[in-house]
């Protein structure tokens, strides 16, 4: 039994309660440098550089909410914040919250023209006065259709160089659905940049408790044993909401299972673990966390697959079977005569009984008197593919080729992409690189300029270019450097030609690269 607030975080030494679900900026777990300080790092790139619609993706739990916080929290003051909580408004509400938000003089009766047109006038004063107007929307697949759309005609309101109006999008993967809908492919198309919030791996896991400690001010962050730590990951999927939920429990039950009002201590007076694995399994137990949601799914799709296959292979069976019994009964029913000026081969039989058995079809005395001539062009009618399967290995060949042929890249394009494969697969590469262009597939005319002048600058040996997957097709995407960190990725913007600076670089996670 819980005896007392203040004395569970005098228990733990802490300032403040580490795990609760709340939000808190000074609490925020940045994952090292691969991890979430990297996507708030290139956030805030972003929106300072008025790169339009942004989208971030996240499992429930994920700390897409955290993000937010910290994004709002490290803008600069020159920088409007627009935050819609609720996604579930209409195209019409929407624009009115919108003009809410920044105190614009319209009411619900001010015709939409007239909305819009106090909302452009705004944007266009804080454009001169060298400010930014961002509109930030959570649980952004909530969000009609239709209202979607509406914020694709905001990123309409531009200047001929600048858009007037940030957005980004935070929403669950269900959001990457919504958005693959043909009656808004031309959101789609605006999006520049989406991130995505993995799970926490099983080691992050252990980081995440320790940082969360350390930061609500525990001098020995070591409060959790590490069988503690990993059964956490295993029941929490890495989501982060689950960790501090089984986290909090387990030292509610750890202080609860207590006989003193202080730590217990070694031999050697250095405070002991306080939490152990029996402490995580009342947590789960009291949480419903028995197993966590992706290894339900991967046990769930592993069932079905397997199931699947084998009613495929009991057909298949079945359906050799008919086709043997055909073949044998054929061959007694239609015996051929021995002397035949023109014969006939029976192409299905034969297919047939060879599909069903090569190297044993059952050969009839009939067959065995065809005349040499004719022998050999039924079988090679019959080595011949048949329509039919050239289609089918035409489909095929067509299904697993992901990327174009190389013959159309200029040279340039093709040797950069070379490069970036043997970098990427080599041992000396950093992890960040700086990202300095994205253009269409078909673009390779602009991409080959871009290399050209990155080579007249001397910068062309690790500069490198590689195909991505994007919304509406795969995307070259240009990099440069090799960083061991994300300070030194930044340090090195401002060598690059002018060029690119113009369109403000963000350091890139080398390692969540999905090159085709």
């Amino acid at each position: 039994m819980i005896r007392n607030a203040d004395l569970y975080l005098d228990y733990y030494s802490l300032d403040r309660h580490p795990f609760r679900i709340t939000p808190d900026p000074a609490l925020f777990y940045n994952g090292g440098e691969n991890g979430r300080g990297v996507i708030l790092e290139a956030l805030l790139y972003a929106v300072q550089s008025g790169e339009g619609i942004l989208k971030v993706v996240g499992e429930v739990g994920s700390g897409k909410t955290m993000l937010c916080r910290m994004l709002e929290e490290r803008l600069p003051a020159s920088v409007t914040v627009v935050y819609l909580a609720n996604p579930k408004l209409t195209p019409h509400e929407i624009l009115y919250a919108v003009a809410f938000e920044l105190n614009l003089p319209v009411t619900q009766e001010t015709p939409r023209l007239v909305l819009m047109q106090k909302l452009q006038e705004y944007l266009l004063e804080q454009h001169g006065a060298n400010r930014t107007v961002l509109v930030i929307i959570e649980e952004a697949q909530s969000m009609p259709l239709e209202t979607l759309e509406e914020i694709r005609l905001f990123s309409n309101l531009e200047t001929h160089q600048h858009k007037l109006m940030q957005i980004i999008l935070f929403g669950q993967p269900e959001l990457d659905k919504n958005l693959q809908n043909k009656n808004i492919r031309q959101l789609r198309e605006r999006i520049t940049h989406s991130f995505y919030l993995d799970p926490l791996k099983p080691d992050e896991v252990s980081e995440y408790i320790k940082h969360r400690l350390q930061a609500a001010g525990c001098p020995v962050p070591q409060v959790f044993s590490k069988k503690a730590e990993k059964l956490i990951a295993r029941a929490s999927g890495g989501l982060t909401r689950r960790i501090n939920i089984l986290a909090d429990k387990s030292m509610l039950a750890a202080y609860g299972d207590s006989a003193t009002t202080n730590r217990p201590r070694s031999l050697r007076n250095q405070l002991q673990t306080a939490v152990k694995v029996s402490h995580v399994k009342a947590a789960i137990k009291d949480s419903d966390y028995r197993e966590s949601a992706p290894r339900r799914f991967w046990r769930t799709a592993l069932v079905t697959a397997v199931i699947a296959l084998s009613v495929v292979a009991s057909w298949q069976a079945y359906l050799l079977y008919e086709m043997q019994q055909a073949a044998e009964v054929t061959a007694v029913s239609e015996p051929v005569a021995a002397t035949v000026a023109e014969p006939s081969v029976d192409l299905a039989l034969v297919t047939a009984a060879t599909a069903a058995e090569p190297q044993a079809a059952v050969q009839s005395e009939a067959v065995a008197d065809i005349e040499p001539l004719a022998q050999s062009e039924a079988v090679a009618e019959l080595e011949a593919p048949s329509e039919a399967v050239t289609a089918l290995a035409a489909t095929a060949s067509d299904e697993t080729t992901s990327l174009p042929e190389p013959d159309p890249w200029p040279a340039i394009v093709a040797e950069r992409r070379e490069a970036f494969i043997d970098w990427f697969y080599g041992e000396d590469r950093g992890s960040f690189a700086l990202q300095i262009l994205s253009v269409g597939e078909h673009e390779t005319d602009y991409l080959s300029d871009a290399l050209r002048t990155m080579q007249r600058a001397g910068l062309i040996d690790l500069t490198f270019t590689c195909l991505v997957p994007g919304a509406g097709g795969p995307m070259w995407r240009v990099i440069y450097g090799s960083f061991d960190t994300v300070d030194a990725a930044r340090s090195n913007i401002s060598t690059l030609p002018s060029a690119f600076t113009v369109n403000v670089p963000f350091v890139q996670n080398v390692n969540r690269l999905e090159c085709l």
